[in-house]
């Protein structure tokens, strides 16, 4: 019931087909109407046209002349012909052309125009009633002069009768033409639009967890590039939850770590008698609660550098923001006897960004970078511009990453073996997030001669 239902609701596909076949129909069927109409009324003039001019001829027969003088006499077989139309009624009058005879009813209108052997035809009223009239000079050898002034013309009861006969011949079948029309092209669009249904049905039985592709065949060709769409969209999305669901996964995993540390530590505390031994558990407590909440940190700044985040863009200077997270950094490096140094040639090196997120790639570049560099090296960061594109570099002179682990270590929670550092492997990862956001190209190079690491993010100039 509810299927039928929709069928009559103003934004059901199947009544806009129906609409936009039967209002062009209905179009044609009046303009078919108005054509019946002329060709009708063209008909029935012609033939009361030629009524008129045989009745003139039948009314000329009667005409002689008898010593000089023209007489009228009409016979029955004559009077019966032009009364045989019992609906209407017929007016004539017959005059000599210079000639002083006249017979009939002298007062008929006379044509628009100037008379000739030509027959006019025109439309005039009479006693009350409108009639169709001709009017003509014609030859007749029975009088003299030979010449006779002829105007007839009768009502229009049976004129309107035959116009009127073209539409009712051509209006019921239009109609049922068009309503035959309209219900095929219901029952057509309901055939069409059946396989629609049907994967609306597969679709909404689904469960929420089945994001398999819909079957492409089985659709008309218009449709096919639409389910193609959805079933790309469908193949992006599945791609999507799973990521998110090995994202949890593998945060999960990272949190229970700390959590854990925190969890046993405590149970330890609340054994131990020796205030050092306690404290030296606090102090262990201390550095899991802060790693715990430098992941739950980066996971946070990672989840707002996802794609499809609202975040406002707006025009910056990449200098002046690399300069002032730098500073941030440099109590940092000296307490590790790093050298912590800015580098930036060229003053305009304005992007379009969002300045909280680039912050926070700056910060994971730069922490990443004194991470892995050992007391006494270098940490660079540098800003620089090339024609349309603006530069961001942080190099080192560190340990390095190994060629083989450079594209692995941008992905979440995976870090190098060996290091012997702390951090929870999400980094390079966010790095990646919002450069992606930015439209900006990652690289990871070597440091200068081969020694150390190069990071380089490539923004386009504003």
């Amino acid at each position: 019931m509810s299927l039928y239902k929709s069928w009559f609701d103003s934004d059901t596909l199947r009544q806009k087909l129906l609409w936009w076949v039967l209002v062009p129909m209905v179009v044609l069927l009046l303009l078919n109407i108005a054509l019946a109409y002329k060709f009708g009324h063209d008909s029935a003039d012609r033939r009361h046209d030629r009524f008129l001019f045989d009745a003139s001829k039948i009314l000329l027969d009667q005409l002689r002349t008898n010593q000089d003088r023209v007489e009228f006499n009409i016979h029955g077989g004559a009077l019966n012909m032009l009364s045989e139309d019992k609906k209407d009624q017929v007016y004539f009058s017959l005059s000599g052309w210079q000639q002083g005879y006249q017979f009939g009813y002298a007062d008929l209108p006379t044509p628009p125009g100037e008379l000739s052997e030509t027959p006019i035809y025109y439309l005039a009223n009479y006693a009350g009633h409108p009639l169709r009239m001709m009017a003509a000079i014609m030859p007749e050898t029975d009088v003299s002069s030979g010449r006779v002034v002829v105007i007839v013309g009768k009502t229009l009861a049976l004129h309107n009768e035959r116009a009127h006969e073209w539409i009712w011949r051509v209006l019921p079948s239009q109609v049922f033409l068009m309503l035959f029309a309209g219900v095929m092209v219901w029952w057509g669009v309901g055939r069409g639009l059946r396989p629609l249904l049907q994967l609306r049905d597969e679709v909404t039985s689904r469960s929420s967890l089945d994001l398999s592709p819909l079957p492409e065949q089985e659709v008309v060709a218009e449709i096919r590039p639409l389910i193609h769409g959805f079933n790309e969209l469908m193949g992006r999305v599945d791609e999507s939850l799973a990521l998110q669901r090995r994202f949890v996964a593998d945060a999960a995993h990272q949190l229970r770590t700390p959590l854990a540390g925190l969890k046993a530590q405590a149970e330890l505390a609340q054994r131990l008698d020796d205030a050092g031994e306690i404290r030296h558990s606090l102090q262990q407590i201390c550095r899991a609660a802060d790693h715990a909440a430098h992941l739950a940190n980066q996971l946070l700044v990672l989840a707002r550098a996802e794609p499809g985040t609202q975040d406002s863009m707006h025009e910056l200077n990449l200098a002046a923001l690399a300069r002032s997270t730098t500073e941030y950094w440099v109590q940092n490096a000296l307490n590790k006897k790093i050298d912590l140094g800015f580098e930036n040639v060229d003053s305009d090196c304005r992007i379009t960004g969002n300045a909280l997120l680039l912050g926070e790639m700056l910060n994971n570049l730069i922490d990443n970078a004194l991470r892995y560099t050992q007391s006494g090296g270098q940490v660079t960061v540098r800003v620089s511009r090339d024609d349309a594109t603006v530069n961001l570099e942080v190099e080192d002179n560190g340990s390095g990453i190994p060629d083989i682990a450079r594209e692995r270590v941008f992905e979440r929670f995976y870090r190098v073996l060996g290091t012997n550092q702390e951090g929870c492997g999400l980094g390079l990862s966010i790095v990646r997030e919002i450069a992606h956001r930015h439209q900006a190209e990652v690289q990871l190079l070597s440091g200068a001669a081969g020694v150390g690491t190069l990071m380089r993010i490539s923004f386009s100039a504003a």
